[in-house]
């Protein structure tokens, strides 16, 4: 299992966590290019998320949810 916080705070919060069988983005909270850079700067492949979970619905939680689905077609 891999668990990655990506961004934590007030201006975005993000955590990939990856097992063998999914890979998932919990929140997306910064704009969809910096959440793409991170998730490329641990080595993983934006395209390849099986979903996005997205805990409440405060900006600092949701701000790229949008882009990230469409993007890369991924569910919420």
């Amino acid at each position: 299992m891999k668990f990655c916080p990506l961004f934590s705070g007030s201006s975005g919060n993000s955590i990939f966590v990856s097992s063998e069988g999914a890979k998932i983005l919990i929140d997306a909270g910064m704009p969809g290019k910096k959440i793409t850079e991170a998730i490329e700067q641990i080595n993983e492949n934006p395209s390849q998320l099986n979903g996005i979970f997205v805990t409440h619905e405060h900006g600092d939680h949701i701000k790229g949810v949008g882009i990230m689905s469409r993007k890369f077609d991924i569910p919420i």
